[in-house]
């Protein structure tokens, strides 16, 4: 189960690779296919983690709230393969 100091490291990652970025948003299995599109496309402003969940601001006052669960993982992907990473 991750926790808390899990979410902390994924929001710094977030930190790093996104925040001022435009984000590319999917969601390959659909159950989520209305929030990406919404999120897609627009930048990244800000990242925090408060306590197991993350919050990722976007423009446009969009807010991405995120908590792993029981089996939590992500996975970040980059516009350099070389940066790919797991986060959990």
């Amino acid at each position: 189960m991750p926790e808390g100091h899990s979410v902390h490291r994924i929001a710094r990652q977030f930190d790093r690779n996104f925040v001022g970025k435009a984000m590319l948003a999917s969601s390959p299995q659909g159950r989520f296919a209305e929030g990406a599109a919404v999120l897609n496309g627009r930048e990244a402003i800000s990242v925090q983690a408060v306590g197991k969940q993350m919050f990722l601001e976007a423009e446009g006052d969009v807010w991405l709230r995120v908590h792993l669960g029981l089996y939590g993982a992500c996975l970040l992907y980059t516009s350099d393969a070389a940066d790919d990473t797991p986060c959990v």
